[in-house]
């Protein structure tokens, strides 16, 4: 097994190797060869994507077909050949990830194109229904295309940071006064000045 620059995805490697002891040879030598040979091709093999075992392939052994002489380890005249495939799991992965990435595009393109206008929303919806269209059908179509428009305009996440400004204090009058406090200061911002949140005011009695 090779790894690969795709998460989760390693490459099958089948090696054919020829070499030649040195004259002093040592213990447990075919499996350094084995190792070192492996390495080589790891350093290649990581550099590509899954999709590219082909190329991968090609490009190790380019690498790996040339002599290695590496006599003061114990063997010379190193020449490899690899096959490289995937294994089912792995192409079943590869393919759920091309779905995966397929399905997010589509979804970025209709709400480029088509959520984000809730007139192609609602035509849309009237043009895939068949049979009679019930006004009420229509009505709810309309109401969700709003609020889909709705929830990319520039409060809608002014909404969500007054929520978790609020959300940073354990106590509900805490919270209230975090909110109201962001309101005063957007207030402000806008050129408005803010109300007046004295006791006195609040019980209706002129300073």
């Amino acid at each position: 097994m090779l790894r690969c620059t795709t998460p989760g995805v390693y490459f099958e490697a089948t090696f054919t190797i020829e070499w030649r002891p040195a004259l002093r040879t040592r213990l447990n030598l075919e499996d350094l060869v084995l190792s070192q040979t492996v390495s080589r091709a790891g350093e290649v093999a990581q550099r590509f994507e899954a999709v590219e075992v082909r190329t991968a392939q090609d490009t190790i052994n380019a690498e790996l077909g040339t002599p290695h002489h590496t006599r003061a380890a114990g063997y010379r005249c190193l020449a490899a050949h690899v096959d490289l495939a995937l294994s089912a799991a792995a192409r079943e992965h590869m393919a759920q990830q091309r779905a995966d990435e397929a399905r997010v595009r589509r979804l970025r393109f209709l709400r480029t194109h088509l959520y984000e206008h809730p007139d192609l929303f609602v035509l849309d919806r009237i043009e895939q229904q068949a049979g009679f269209l019930d006004p009420r059908q229509v009505a709810d179509w309309q109401r969700l295309a709003r609020s889909i428009a709705a929830s990319g305009q520039w409060w809608q996440p002014v909404l969500e940071q007054w929520e978790m400004v609020g959300q940073g204090f354990n106590d509900i009058e805490l919270q209230n006064r975090a909110m109201l406090a962001l309101h005063d200061a957007l207030r402000r911002l806008n050129g408005e000045a803010p109300p007046d949140r004295s006791p006195s005011a609040r019980n209706g009695l002129s300073p």
